[in-house]
């Protein structure tokens, strides 16, 4: 069983989620998809996408993620990642195991702040019986205390092999938004052995419901992913994610290095309004989201304005983040320690009167529409598209629609979005030597 606990926002392709279901926010006409969606009787929505593959994928996806967490049970949904595969109530961890290797498939368990996703992956004629462990994995845990307990080594590996790349990124998130969206993708250190097997029964209970809940498949019809869906044994109880509000602040984290890292961030915008979701995106991409030649520069808004400060080593990028009700827009600037303090300057000077020209906006619309254009031609992102989209917005686009929804953006939105960022208050996170890094205050 594998568990990825680095889909983070931030550091995958942003098509998955949060353009793709932007868009689909907005508008779904008829036919304007290849994917078939439906909510059936017991309130999950089901997607299918027959693309005529000999490799069938299917996911239970739930909204069930940090963000769902409390004060008390924070890391919860990092050791759900963990559990998957442990025994359940009619499945040991072996047969899940054995059977899974033997029918030559593949079962993940993947999550990001607003849910957690169990995906099969396997050949059209084993798809019948994998289909019953996917089930087992998803649905039908038990959490046995001597096997969660069993988990803890690696439990603590992860928690404590968190790459300084990924771990700035959850601290631009706890300085905005604190609770919410501000807890972890990843346990903290105090949580590793405190979270028991009821606890974990109990989050599962709330949160693993038909209304939120989405069985998605690529390479089957609508008709087997409905049978399939419809008996799965989850209660149908509504339930709601909690405002996460939109905060600011600063985090710093000393760190033996040489160099620093820097995070700097405003709110941005959720997937409500799809226009603005898009808009946000191709002020990403216009502003620069790194070098598009392998060695080569860039020529970018970001890259003028931090090269004005003569240092010549640096790497900086710039990222957008949507997610249901709010977002994330900012920089990351990692540089040699004794040079940060001018280079974080100049990033916070550029994010409170960001230049941006037609040019720019014409080459972000182009790097967009490349970004969702190459979801299609990649089966594994495509699946999570269709189901992130099914899964908060009931309706499913196609990356064709999508990218004739980024066409209609115009310059005067982009430079709208510039100075929505201008104008929001900053957070601030930094990791490594920061002895240099001047605090937020000095921004």
């Amino acid at each position: 069983m594998a568990c990825s606990a680095m889909r983070n926002p931030l550091l995958k392709n942003p098509t998955i989620r949060h353009y793709a279901a932007a868009a689909a926010a907005q508008c779904a006409p008829c036919g304007a998809s290849n994917a078939d969606v439906k909510v059936l009787g017991n309130k999950i929505t089901v997607a299918a996408f027959d693309n005529a593959s000999p490799l069938t994928q299917v996911s239970i996806i739930f909204k069930a993620g940090p963000r769902n967490e409390t004060y008390e049970t924070q890391g919860i949904s990092h050791l759900l990642r963990i559990c998957a595969g442990l025994t359940t109530n009619r499945s040991s961890t072996f047969a899940v195991t054995r059977n899974i290797q033997q029918l030559g498939g593949e079962l993940t368990a993947i999550g990001d702040r607003e849910s957690i996703s169990y995906t099969l992956k396997i050949t059209r004629d084993n798809l019948a019986t994998a289909l019953n462990f996917l089930e087992d994995v998803a649905t039908r845990q038990v959490f046995k205390p001597w096997e969660v307990s069993d988990e803890t080594p690696r439990f603590r590996h992860e928690v404590s092999n968190v790459p300084e790349t990924v771990r700035l990124v959850e601290l631009i998130y706890k300085a905005a938004y604190r609770e919410g969206l501000g807890y972890s993708l990843f346990s903290p250190k105090r949580q590793i052995g405190k979270i028991n097997s009821e606890t974990l029964s109990h989050f599962v209970a709330n949160h693993y419901t038909g209304p939120r809940c989405a069985v998605v498949g690529s390479g089957i019809c609508l008709n087997e992913i409905e049978s399939f869906a419809t008996g799965l044994s989850i209660s149908s109880q509504e339930g709601c994610n909690p405002i996460s509000k939109y905060m600011g602040g600063e985090i710093r984290k000393e760190r033996n290095s040489e160099l620093a890292s820097v995070a700097l961030a405003v709110e941005g915008t959720g997937l409500k309004n799809a226009k603005d979701a898009i808009t946000f995106a191709v002020l990403q991409k216009a502003v620069g989201d790194g070098p598009k030649v392998k060695w080569g520069s860039c020529n970018t808004p970001l890259y003028k304005a931090l090269c004005s400060t003569k240092q010549d080593l640096f790497a900086a990028v710039s990222f957008n983040a949507s997610h249901s009700d709010t977002g994330l827009f900012g920089i990351i600037i990692s540089a040699p320690a004794d040079s940060a303090s001018a280079l974080v300057k100049a990033g916070a000077d550029f994010l409170k009167s960001p230049n941006i020209s037609d040019c720019d906006v014409a080459r972000g619309k182009a790097a967009l529409k490349v970004s969702v254009l190459s979801v299609g031609d990649n089966p594994a992102l495509l699946h999570e598209s269709i189901g992130q989209q099914a899964l908060f917005f009931g309706s499913v686009l196609s990356p064709g629609a999508i990218a004739a929804e980024i066409d209609k953006i115009t310059t005067a939105d982009v430079q709208k979005a510039a100075c929505q960022v201008a104008n929001g208050k900053l957070s601030m996170a930094s990791i490594g030597n920061l002895s240099n890094v001047p605090y937020l205050q000095q921004l």
